[in-house]
């Protein structure tokens, strides 16, 4: 049966990793671990005979796809529908200061994230339904080729979730993945999908990082 491979890879370090902050769709660069755990990433893939690749356009995604997109002497398409989570009025706020300002919501994004809904923003069953989507669309586009999506954490959680056959609104079994971590899958004609490989991140060693307790 026709399938196409599809690479995720999760942002590097950015600077609102590094700072703590809730940023959903505010842009916020990578650091310089950021673009070095990408070039890793690149190198971990330089094999791989990639035919396209897709980015969100926030710019930590973006250019983390450029540097792997380099290597194959391609460029990334920027897709909107492909951003994390629009988190509202959390958006730029540290998240030590969440639990205090958003008792109750912040709460449940800790506990039971698959019912979480930000205040002013997207629920998480809603970004499910939008990169999910998106990507199924880039997957029918691109049947029998192999395609590199630079996304973020919580997408990918989303798609790990599609992935293992896990209901949404049980999210809360997935962790996180690494930044900069490849996560891959088979999608085919009649719509099933394969799991290859998820949150494959050793090939950074040491400058592996992820997020904190907290998030």
């Amino acid at each position: 049966m026709n399938k196409t491979k599809m690479i995720f890879v999760r942002h590097g370090q950015s600077e609102a990793n590094l700072s703590g902050i809730f940023v959903g769709h505010i842009n916020s660069p990578l650091t310089e671990l950021g673009h070095r755990q990408a070039e890793m990433t690149a190198e971990f893939l330089k094999d791989e005979k990639i035919d396209a690749f897709y980015g969100s356009d926030l710019i930590r995604a973006y250019e983390t796809g450029r540097h792997i997109a380099k290597r194959h002497n391609k460029e990334v398409i920027p897709d909107k529908n492909l951003r994390e989570i629009y988190a509202g009025e959390w958006e730029g706020k540290k998240f030590s200061d969440l639990p205090g300002l958003y008792e109750k919501t912040f709460s449940v994004w800790l506990s039971d994230i698959g019912r979480s809904h930000p205040d002013g923003g997207e629920s998480v069953l809603e970004l499910y339904e939008r990169i999910v989507g998106e990507v199924k669309k880039i997957a029918r586009e691109n049947m029998g080729k192999t395609v590199l999506i630079a996304t973020h954490a919580t997408p990918i959680r989303c798609l790990v979730c599609l992935l293992n056959g896990i209901d949404p609104v049980n999210m809360k079994e997935v962790p996180w993945v690494h930044n900069a971590s490849v996560t891959e899958a088979d999608f085919y004609e009649d719509g099933s999908v394969d799991p290859l490989i998820i949150d494959k991140f050793d090939f950074m060693g040491e400058m592996a990082t992820s997020l904190p307790k907290n998030v």
